[in-house]
């Protein structure tokens, strides 16, 4: 439940309470936010501040992310253009302010390709700089921005 939180980029605090960017980075150390919180009409996305170090493949990948955080994962086709529309209301200043990247990489999605008779060797990578969803062979080595449905 989004608690009457208006759409928006927030960061999460140590009590899991979302305090506005700009609130946010009044603090002492505003670099020890870990990630922030996407706030749309489909939920609460929270986004690792940073890609993970190092290529993976799909399923290192999967992996990689699930052991980031407890709860955390590779995010959906869809959460990946979600995070693309909103590096333009602020996302990428966001993780600027906070001592993060910009999501602009080539990542994977927690998505193998849904037609495995088809191709069973793809699964969906989304690009940060176009906001482009692509099938890639999932032996390839692409980046990983961990996400997690966000909960108080």
């Amino acid at each position: 439940m989004k608690n009457n939180i208006e759409n928006g980029i927030y960061i999460p605090d140590e009590h899991r309470n979302l305090i506005p960017v700009d609130e946010w980075v009044k603090r002492e150390d505003p670099t020890a936010a870990q990630a922030v919180v996407l706030v749309t009409d489909f939920g609460m996305l929270e986004i690792a501040k940073g890609d993970l170090p190092g290529g993976f493949n799909f399923e290192g990948a999967q992996k990689a992310a699930a052991e980031y955080r407890k709860g955390f994962r590779c995010p959906t086709r869809h959460e990946a253009i979600e995070m693309y529309d909103a590096r333009f209301r602020g996302l990428d200043e966001a993780f600027k302010k906070i001592g993060g990247e910009p999501a602009t990489t080539i990542g994977w999605t927690s998505e193998a390709d849904p037609d495995p008779e088809y191709n069973s060797y793809g699964a969906f990578v989304y690009g940060g700089y176009a906001g482009s969803v692509l099938d890639s062979n999932k032996y390839g080595t692409n980046a990983v921005r961990p996400v997690s449905a966000f909960k108080k």
